[in-house]
């Protein structure tokens, strides 16, 4: 577990990575300008979004909606990903030795490498972004957006296990007496589907997902996550921390206020600061997260707060989000790709 908590940590830091550079530079998003300016990023032309791409350094100086559509779309993208690789992590702990979900654990455990695979390009692309928001050069800028926008649509491609994962819980606990733990980890799933259909505009899906409903209530929830380790407790919270600046439906979002959520995180993450601080950092697997945890200093909760605490961001922007992360990825018919990225497989 110690180790598992560790390499849960690398992810942590690696989602972050973009989050955090906001409070060394102030990223200056307005979310109030969600319902205006940066609501016309949905009718964005593929041809206008590679042109805005190749001038992307210019534009985050220069175009306040711009600057903001990316940024907002950044922060998505990263807490969804590590979010993504979390729930397998807590998916594993609580039905690892449960006959029924072998061949479901079998295929989100084939996708891990991919998923961190993703969380290495959100970071080279966050990264890349901050230097430019800070007034470097950084002519590749664009290239690492795409790849890292491209990174996390192949990711997207993985959402089904969701859904199956929710679906065997389900038909287990038919016959079964799953415990909290077990339920938690399919709500989250839920809440994470319930965000992805708002991405879409996907109302099929999110009217299908609203009556399977959750399993727990939002307080069985929160007491449930106390029983994960200090990094899948961080990444639950901050999850719902978006939700909830998203407006969109959230199992423990329900039951919490917003500042109350914002202390438990805060505290969450002094303790696994301290954790990183005195145990050991050697990492047998994730790779491309070693050197994260040696060499960063990392508040995640502060640098998302940063971002979201007093800032608009309503349900009715979900799509625009969803449009900016997918026009991207289609722009790189027209910018060229960056052939060093991190291979990730579809």
């Amino acid at each position: 577990m110690k180790k598992k908590s560790i390499i849960l940590c690398s992810l942590v830091v690696i989602c972050a990575i973009g989050l955090v550079t906001s409070i060394n530079i102030d990223w200056p998003v307005d979310f109030n300008k969600a319902d205006g300016d940066i609501a016309k990023a949905a009718k964005f032309s593929r041809k206008q979004v590679s042109e805005k791409l190749t001038n992307m350094e210019e534009l985050l100086q220069t175009d306040s909606a711009f600057r903001d559509d990316i940024v907002v779309a950044q922060v998505v993208m990263q807490t969804r990903a590590l979010q993504f690789g979390t729930l397998v992590d807590m998916s594993n702990e609580v039905a690892g030795n449960i006959p029924a979900f072998a061949e479901v654990l079998k295929e989100m455990n084939a996708s891990r490498e991919m998923v961190d695979n993703v969380a290495s390009s959100l970071a080279e692309s966050a990264e890349k972004l901050n230097a430019a928001l800070g007034g470097e050069e950084c002519p590749d800028l664009a290239q690492s957006t795409i790849n890292a926008s491209l990174a996390y649509t192949t990711l997207q491609k993985q959402n089904n296990l969701a859904n199956r994962f929710i679906e065997t819980t389900d038909k287990y606990l038919e016959t079964a007496q799953g415990d909290d733990k077990l339920k938690l980890v399919r709500d989250q799933w839920l809440d994470y589907q319930q965000m992805t259909a708002a991405l879409e505009d996907d109302k099929a899906s999110a009217e299908a997902l609203a009556k399977k409903g959750n399993l727990l209530s939002g307080e069985k929830a929160l007491a449930a996550v106390a029983n994960f380790g200090i990094a899948e407790r961080i990444i639950v919270l901050q999850s719902c921390e978006l939700a909830q600046a998203m407006k969109l439906p959230n199992q423990i979002g329900r039951v919490i206020r917003p500042k109350v959520l914002e202390n438990e995180i805060s505290k969450l993450c002094n303790a696994q600061k301290e954790f990183l601080s005195v145990k050991p950092r050697k990492i047998d697997s994730h790779n491309a997260q070693k050197e994260v945890l040696a060499h960063r200093k990392i508040d995640s909760h502060n640098a998302q707060k940063d971002i979201l605490a007093h800032r608009k961001i309503d349900s009715h922007n979900a799509l625009m989000i969803g449009n900016v992360i997918s026009q991207t990825a289609a722009a790189s018919n027209s910018v060229k790709l960056n052939k060093k990225g991190p291979k990730i497989d579809s």
